[in-house]
Order: structure tokens, then C-alpha cells, then sequence
């Protein structure tokens, strides 16, 4: 009798994936009945001491220019570091993970640098292979507004522009419990750069190629769910284009729920 109350929450969340709108479904948080505030306390990201984050517009290290309002609708981690910090470096190559997982997906880090030049930021991006943009904080300004007084400091923004969250030092943000949480985080700022296609009919079963993985995200660099195998049959849930390529959401027989790249599929045709 245990073991089945046990799995009650997790055949609730499939039948309600299984069953609601495909678009609802990639727009929503799952349902966790947390709020934002206690998700980011399971993380140890405390409340911000402001509500609207301050705009900026800064000269980034690869020569254009960066901020906030051109942000809006995506979730922002927004970090505050400097090449010279220890803890800084630490958590850059989390901060890339988490970046490759969600990227594209409504979720943006702008990783603002703390008054060094833009040869000193781009080699440090280089040798630590490093892609996220860089603003750079040349005088100082930006990080009185956000009350820096010590770095690394992280502040968490949604797509309205509202300070949700803060991080005082470092953060393994690639760890499986923060990227959890900012699955659901992402989804409450909607599907952001996710493009899903024109309604039409989806094939009633793909047959997936030898090699093909189930994502957790619509990018083959996020973590993988299950190693399908070749001509093993799965249900289509919905289909969508992101990171540059069309995907399936797909649920396999043993009841795995996730992303495959349309390339790693073929449509299945039974005779009639």
C-alpha cells in the first residue's frame, strides 16, 4: 500500500502531461505546489533586497553592447564576478553548463565583470571555454545600483524585470537540485526562444534510430534521460523547433517522458 501512494504524485503529473494542451504544457512550471520564493530557498537563493532590477546598458567583451531590457520575457541569472576572484572561477564552468542546458529556451546569463578590460575577459573565456556574455562594468556604476559589495554575487530576474532571487558567493549552479528548479523556473517565463511549429497532425508513432538519446530540454548538450534503442517505438506528444532544429516530445514504453531531435526519428507507417 505504500509503495502505490507513493507513486500517486508521479502518475497524477503523466496523465495531466498526457492530457493537456501541448502548448499549455511547454509553457507551464510543473506542479509542484511551491511558490517561486521557496524553490530558490530549496537552493539556498535568498530575497532580493529590491523588487524591480535596475537597467543598464553596458559594452560587453565581445564588442556589442548588453542589458537588461533587451531581456524581457526570459529569466536572467545576472552574476557579478572578475577574473582575479577564486570563488568566481570556481563556479563559471556551472554557470556554462547551466547556460547549455536552458539557453535558447527563455533563460539568458549576462555575467557582469568588475572593471577589467575586454582582452583580460576574453582571454579567461577562451582558456576556460566559456560562452555567455559579458558585460563589462568598467567604472563600477551598475554594481552600485545592485549593492555589490563583495563578489561573486548572483541576482535571479524574470521576464518582467522583477528581482526574484540573490546569491551571495559561490554556487555550483549545474547541480541536479538547482537544475530542477530552474526547469520550473523557466517554464514560468514562458517558452521564451522555443518555436513551436504550425498545429498539424503528429505521426501516431516514431520509430527512433540507433544511437538517438531522450533530452531533458530541446538541446542535445542537456542532460540526458534515456539511451533509446535502435527502432524502439515511442509515442509522439508534441513537436517544436529549438536550438537550431526540430524536436518531439516524445513518452517511451517504459513511461520516460522527454526530447528527441526529429533527425534521430522516423515516422512510423502502418498499412491500413
Amino acid at each position: 500500500m505504500n509503495s502505490l501512494v507513493g507513486k500517486v504524485p508521479m502518475i497524477v503529473n503523466l496523465v495531466w502531461l498526457l492530457f493537456a494542451p501541448i502548448n499549455f504544457a511547454l509553457a507551464q512550471p510543473a506542479s509542484s505546489g511551491e511558490s517561486t520564493e521557496a524553490l530558490l530557498r530549496s537552493i539556498s537563493v535568498t530575497k532580493a533586497p529590491f523588487s524591480a532590477a535596475p537597467d543598464f546598458n553596458l559594452r560587453d567583451a565581445g564588442g556589442g553592447h548588453s542589458g537588461l531590457s533587451g531581456q524581457r520575457g526570459s529569466l536572467v541569472l545576472l552574476n557579478f564576478w572578475a577574473t582575479w576572484c577564486g570563488p568566481c572561477r570556481e563556479e563559471m564552468p556551472s554557470m556554462e553548463q547551466l547556460s547549455r542546458s536552458f539557453g535558447g529556451q527563455g533563460f539568458t546569463i549576462l555575467a557582469v565583470n568588475q572593471r577589467e578590460s575586454a582582452a583580460q575577459v576574453n582571454s579567461f573565456m577562451r582558456q576556460h571555454g566559456l560562452n555567455f556574455t559579458v558585460p563589462l562594468d568598467s567604472d563600477g556604476k551598475v554594481s552600485n545600483l545592485y549593492r555589490v559589495y563583495g563578489i561573486p554575487v548572483t541576482y535571479l530576474i524574470d521576464g518582467n524585470g522583477q528581482a526574484i532571487g540573490m546569491k551571495s558567493g559561490s554556487r555550483d549552479w549545474a547541480s541536479r537540485e538547482v537544475v530542477a528548479v530552474f526547469r520550473k523556473l523557466v517554464g514560468q517565463s514562458g517558452a521564451g526562444g522555443l518555436n513551436l511549429e504550425p498545429a498539424t497532425p503528429l505521426a501516431s508513432a516514431l520509430r527512433a534510430k540507433a544511437g538517438a538519446n531522450l533530452y531533458a530540454q530541446q538541446d542535445n548538450q542537456s542532460e540526458v534521460i534515456a539511451r533509446l534503442a535502435g527502432n524502439e517505438e515511442v509515442v509522439s506528444l508534441g513537436k517544436a523547433a529549438g536550438a537550431g532544429e526540430s524536436w518531439y516530445m516524445v513518452r517511451t514504453k517504459t513511461g520516460a517522458i522527454g526530447w528527441a531531435r526529429a533527425s534521430d526519428l522516423d515516422e512510423v507507417r502502418r498499412g491500413k
